[in-house]
């Protein structure tokens, strides 16, 4: 399976518009806005709740995510019964876009009892924070896949409701580096003693319209601009499920796509 790493693709990234309906979105958008007590925020999430897997880390509520994992994934397909045709077709584009065909591997949940099948990024206040990041915190159980080239990873984002905000200076838009850096690369990445990158040239600017869908190398620097939330129509809503190519695993012990959030 050598072969197949060489062939799935690197620092790129796949933008496609409509990708999901204006009706599905707004569907998915008053299922969510009216379970906050389910749905949370990835910054400061809750106990309990259904956010993502680096987010509960960060604020030392692992326990809480994998306990709550099985019965969310339950939650999500009833609620959201479109959502695993969503992920086999993502999971597909990347096969296809590397020249392979769409059946060419299996693409499976990383773990169904313990990790997210997928989720919903919320940000319902006002998000200053200018963090230019690569997506490797879903790969710790495999820490030296970070440092590894032949780590294949994607990150997959939709957006379900754009902020009102996006008219101001793109906020809630999306910058994506065309330019893969591994975990020990990242320091030659930004200026000496700053967040912020030192060349913006090979940058691209992607405007978050409601049913966009954005596929991207996880080692693809990116960030998502800051903007204020003064009334409801600046909360924003994104779509988020990471794939990752593995040989095998003790779960799947063949060659796979895994997915999780």
């Amino acid at each position: 399976m050598e072969d197949m790493v060489k062939r799935l693709f690197t620092n790129d990234c796949l933008v496609e518009e409509d990708f999901l309906s204006q009706e599905t979105c707004l569907l998915w958008e008053k299922k969510i806005l009216s379970n906050l007590d389910i749905f949370g925020s990835d910054v400061e999430p809750q106990y309990g709740q259904l956010t993502a897997f680096y987010g509960m880390i960060e604020s030392g509520l692992n326990e809480s995510y994998y306990r709550y994992a099985e019965a969310h994934n339950k939650f999500l397909k009833k609620e959201f019964p479109q959502i695993p045709r969503v992920i086999e077709t993502i999971g597909q584009k990347i096969l296809t876009h590397s020249g392979l065909k769409p059946d060419s591997l299996p693409i499976v949940p990383r773990d169904k009892k313990y990790f997210l099948m997928a989720g919903f990024n919320l940000q319902l206040r006002t998000w200053t924070f200018y963090n230019i990041h690569t997506d490797t915190e879903g790969l710790l159980q495999y820490p030296a896949s970070i440092f590894d080239p032949n780590t294949r990873a994607y990150s997959c984002v939709i957006s379900i409701k754009r902020t009102a905000q996006h008219t101001n200076e793109r906020g809630g838009d999306l910058d994506i580096w065309r330019k893969r850096l591994l975990a020990d690369q990242m320091d030659d990445f930004f200026k000496p003693d700053s967040d912020q990158a030192r060349s913006h040239k090979p940058r691209q600017k992607v405007p978050y319209k409601v049913g966009t869908m954005v596929l991207f190398d996880s080692f693809m620097p990116h960030v998502v601009l800051p903007f204020k939330v003064k009334k409801k129509a600046d909360r924003r809503i994104a779509f988020v499920v990471h794939f990752n190519y593995r040989k095998h695993t003790e779960r799947n012990p063949f060659p796979h796509l895994e997915y999780w959030y």
